[in-house]
């Protein structure tokens, strides 16, 4: 039985605090200096490509613009609501609007993100689902949204009521943001679902594969068709980190970066 210390490529141990062998999380280094990779891991970026804009691409843009665009499903003239507009929702509404959506609604409580929202191609904002129901409502003259994506921090059981009585007959509610492992019990108006045809879908890394993505995103960035440089909000030193846990959880911030130098 393979145990979580080791790697998952070879079965050594290569995270060490002097004799004690240590975890990583999915194998992964995010705040160390140097890692050691499988190389089936790591994928190869053009050189003129700032370490910085790959450190975004590498999970929240690729996430949300794959859930904004071919995770959803979203067509030109499509109305899309985003609820949750942080690091990777942020994403999803650039990536649905580039994907043509006509209304691209970003729900969120801090007034900070949906204004943010709005420079990323956002129509319409609203601080609550609840409150957006009756704007998506007028917006589309009551045929409701095409696409619903749920991008917020915690996917919280709750969510899934109103975000079906978003979505339109026909339509599609994706799941991105991950719900806390306990809860495997939601509130669901099957009968709405049987009657109007609803799908309710759920994606990891918004239905994108990585090897083929990020570079094409990282090609979208540098001939300026993605916006990657203004999503950091706030720059730290690595022995910031806890401010920028703090702050990331306070909502102050799209995207914080942490810089090594």
């Amino acid at each position: 039985m393979m145990l979580a210390k080791e790697m998952t490529t070879d079965g050594t141990r290569r995270r060490h605090l002097g004799d004690e062998d240590l975890t990583a999380m999915t194998q992964l280094g995010t705040f160390a200096e140097y890692a050691v990779l499988a190389e089936e891991s790591v994928i190869k970026i053009d050189e003129s490509i700032p370490f910085e804009a790959a450190s975004l691409v590498s999970c929240g843009v690729t996430t949300g613009w794959g859930s904004g665009t071919v995770g959803v499903g979203t067509q030109p003239g499509d109305a899309v609501v985003i609820v949750g507009t942080g690091g990777v929702g942020i994403n999803a509404v650039q990536g649905a609007r580039a994907a043509g959506a006509n209304s691209v609604i970003a729900v969120d409580p801090v007034e900070f993100k949906r204004d943010t929202a709005k420079f990323f191609g956002a129509t319409d904002t609203s601080p609550s689902i609840e409150e957006a129901i009756p704007m998506v409502q007028e917006l589309t003259e009551g045929v409701m949204a095409d696409r619903v994506v749920l991008t917020p921090g915690v996917l919280h059981a709750e969510l899934l009521a109103p975000a079906l009585m978003l979505t339109r007959k026909g339509g599609t509610c994706l799941m991105t943001a991950v719900p806390k492992f306990e809860v495997n019990m939601v509130p669901l108006l099957l009968v709405d679902m049987l009657q109007s045809c609803k799908q309710l879908k759920g994606l990891i890394y918004g239905g994108m594969n990585p090897r083929a993505s990020m570079p094409i995103l990282l090609s979208m960035y540098r001939n300026g068709h993605l916006k990657l440089d203004e999503l950091v909000t706030r720059r730290y030193r690595l022995d910031q980190i806890n401010d920028a846990i703090r702050d990331m959880r306070g909502g102050r911030n799209i995207r914080g970066i942490i810089e090594f130098d």
